[in-house]
């Protein structure tokens, strides 16, 4: 398993390990990292409560729901490369703004964070819808569901530094400022470091290049006997963006309110959370390495199935058992299984999508995903405040278990036809075998690799 990884990445382009190491950034900072232990303390430092951390994560979500449609029309007009540069100028901007809240009147500093949330969720739904396919352009199509496991481990692992570095360095910035860690100073100085690992990936994206048009798999795609028209393609995206936006919610409740759960209602110490969110990340790296090898059994879709599963099981403890440990142990869980259940559900949802409308996929996607966090995280905070983060955490499970039986129903329906819905090129003189999927025919791929231009 581990040969076909290191394969797969010494035939990647620059392009694609541009992408990766971006990946690692954004997981190290903003993306699981360093936010997501100290953005939400240091809102409560400002003295404001779990109600409007759930109200302002709401409206960053709601950003990033409507800027992921704007972004798939965006990158299908003018191009991917170009949007995620664009995308991650505009997060650089709202990520170095949103420290400095602190050091604004009162009476602005809740306009001051909702600002510059809109900017950074708003800059991150353009890089995010457009990454996804232009990873897919830029990768040979037998290496595509190794490569999306191995983003989702870089992912992991370097989420899993940033919660280490998000819960040390609070307490390490005090003790620099002889401040307490009541004030919100300490928590200040890691997010401009988060700023500023924005600015170097804005850096790393406009070193990457536009790949040469894919001219062959559009036309052949859509030609062949079989392939759903465009009409069942759209009734596709709206189906899944239904799945997507009930299968998130879980993850939505638990990366909102996990860290204020433990701090506000567990008493938790913020090093204690980063580890815990850290751990949380580092096991990921295994599970969505094995999402691959679970899927050459079942099949993408299956496993995305068994991920999803997962992760409503895992919601179970943090829903139902007030502890320290049951909170940590259903968080990790949680994690672990979406990495498994995301690149597997992303590969599937893609091989079933027209070349020409994943953009549109993956925005429509993300909006639904980004409303699924919206919602979770405004009416999480009401929940919160009236009923306890109890009610919150099942709200969520139950939300991802509906979403969970609805993409199996589509799975168990694909199995009956499995030759109806599965988009493959035609073979070409540098062709390999894929083994078949459970329930589906043997598929012939392409192995070239895009032009490296460095």
């Amino acid at each position: 398993m581990l040969a076909a990884y290191k394969g797969a990445l010494r035939a990647t382009g620059r392009n694609a390990r541009i992408i990766l190491i971006i990946t690692a950034i954004m997981g190290l900072s903003i993306d699981g990292g360093i936010y997501s232990v100290i953005l939400n303390l240091y809102i409560l430092r400002l003295n404001f409560g779990p109600e409007f951390v759930g109200q302002i994560n709401s409206a960053a979500n709601l950003t990033f729901a409507f800027g992921s449609l704007t972004a798939g029309w965006l990158g299908t007009r003018y191009g991917s490369r170009r949007i995620m540069i664009l995308g991650i100028a505009i997060g650089a901007v709202g990520a170095l703004s949103l420290p400095l809240a602190d050091l604004v009147s009162r009476a602005w500093q809740a306009w001051w964070l909702v600002a510059a949330m809109v900017l950074i969720y708003g800059g991150l739904s353009f890089y995010f819808v457009n990454s996804g396919p232009f990873l897919i352009r830029v990768t040979a199509i037998s290496a595509r569901g190794a490569i999306f496991a191995i983003q989702s481990a870089i992912s992991g692992l370097a989420s899993f530094a940033g919660g280490l570095i998000g819960g040390l360095l609070p307490a390490l910035f005090a003790a620099v400022m002889v401040v307490s860690m009541a004030n919100p100073a300490p928590y200040r100085m890691p997010l401009l470091v988060v700023g500023l690992l924005m600015v170097a990936a804005l850096f790393l994206v406009t070193r990457t290049y536009e790949p040469d048009p894919d001219e062959a798999e559009p036309q052949i795609v859509e030609a062949r006997p079989g392939a759903p028209r465009p009409r069942s393609a759209y009734s596709l995206i709206v189906l899944m963006s239904v799945v997507r936006f009930l299968q998130v919610a879980g993850v939505g409740a638990a990366v909102t309110f996990f860290n204020v759960y433990m701090d506000d209602a567990l008493h938790v110490a913020t090093p204690t959370i980063g580890v815990i969110a850290a751990s949380a990340r580092l096991l990921a790296v295994p599970a969505a390495l094995l999402g691959p090898a679970l899927a050459r059994r079942v099949g993408y879709g299956e496993a995305a199935v068994i991920g999803s599963m997962g992760a409503v099981l895992s919601m179970l403890p943090l829903a139902l058992i007030a502890t320290p440990w049951a909170a940590g142990m259903g968080f990790i869980g949680l994690l672990a299984f979406t990495s498994i259940r995301f690149p597997t559900f992303y590969v599937f949802v893609m091989e079933r999508t027209p070349p020409r409308l994943r953009a549109a996929m993956t925005g429509a996607g993300e909006m639904a995903a980004g409303f699924s966090f919206a919602l979770i995280a405004l009416v999480g905070g009401f929940l919160i405040v009236r009923y306890g983060y109890d009610a919150t955490f099942l709200f969520g499970a139950l939300l991802t278990l509906a979403g969970t039986l609805l993409f199996a129903g589509y799975v168990w329906h694909l199995r009956r036809r499995p030759d109806a819905t599965r988009f493959t090129p035609p073979p070409r003189q540098d062709t390999a075998i894929i083994p078949p999927l459970v329930g589906q025919p043997a598929v012939e791929t392409d192995t070239s690799q895009p032009e490296d231009k460095e």
